[in-house]
């Protein structure tokens, strides 16, 4: 056999399964070319197309709910290719492997194992680092934080864009109407009732569009709009090399630290500026 590697399943590779709470002796079915055996209280999954169970216990133990019927493998694994065919027991049954299989454990010395094909083994696992943090540790940041900040400034720059784009709008559209009404009778319509003569509308126009120009200024809508979709256009790109395994993720041995130190810098910068921002607006005020 080959060298017993650590990995862990790729992030967002999710499972959907039922688990099958009934009275019953249990029942056998031929997978993997050999006798499995399901037992109450055991796992019905579907791991993209491929459906088996898994005995409870294994599956309370090394799988987490991520929503209602969706599910993630936690922690690692370790694994082996196989260099010639064989039959591994597993806790269902037994399981038949070839040449450039893997057979997965879930410790380092052995314990429960099953085999798996290879293109789907690379397809669902990425091995990681000797001193690589823990799945859960690369899963939270992978499927939690980075994602949630990036959500974050992506709502907040598409809110800065609506709000400027609105108000810049409407101040164009009163300073284009004052020259227009300067020079002309607004009549008796319903114009005259609201805003009386040309001289009332104008005055309301000219300061409605020095209001709306001065708060634009002061909230900063156009430069938090480039500001909050620069930063979120940075971790896009961030996680899209780490996962593609590009650019300065390349060939990394520590790509996951690498990732979370790139990130946090582009936080904390964008963090230091927010704080500047406001510690300046505030010393105006005094």
């Amino acid at each position: 056999m080959s060298t017993r590697q650590r990995y862990c399943k790729r992030p967002g590779y999710t499972i959907t399964a039922v688990q099958l709470q009934l009275d019953f002796d249990g029942f056998q079915y031929r997978k993997w070319g050999d006798a499995q055996t399901c037992r109450a209280g055991d796992w019905l999954v579907n791991n993209g197309g491929d459906v088996y169970t898994v005995a409870a216990d294994y599956f309370a133990d090394r799988y987490r709910e991520i929503s209602p019927g969706h599910f993630i493998k936690v922690g690692e694994v370790w694994a082996e290719e196989a260099e010639q065919a064989g039959s591994l027991p597993t806790l269902e049954g037994a399981s038949d492997y070839g040449v450039g299989d893997y057979l997965v454990y879930d410790r380092q010395m052995g314990g429960a194992a099953y085999a798996v094909g290879r293109y789907r083994f690379l397809k669902m696992y990425e091995p990681m680092e000797p001193d690589e943090p823990q799945p859960d540790t690369r899963r939270a940041y992978l499927n939690g934080r980075l994602p949630d900040q990036i959500s974050w400034y992506n709502r907040k720059a598409k809110l800065s864009r609506a709000n400027f784009l609105v108000w810049q709008s409407l101040a164009i559209i009163f300073a284009a109407l004052v020259p227009v009404l300067s020079g002309n009778d607004i009549g008796n319509g319903w114009a005259a009732q609201y805003l009386g003569d040309a001289t009332t509308a104008v005055a309301l126009l000219g300061g409605g569009s020095a209001v709306i120009v001065s708060l634009l200024g002061l909230f900063k809508c156009q430069e938090n709009w480039v500001k909050y979709r620069a930063t979120c256009e940075d971790l896009r790109s961030h996680l899209a090399q780490y996962l593609a395994k590009a650019g300065i993720y390349r060939g990394q041995g520590k790509r996951f630290e690498l990732l979370v130190e790139n990130c946090e810098n582009i936080i904390s910068a964008e963090r230091g500026h927010w704080v500047l921002q406001n510690a300046k607006g505030a010393a105006g005020e005094q």
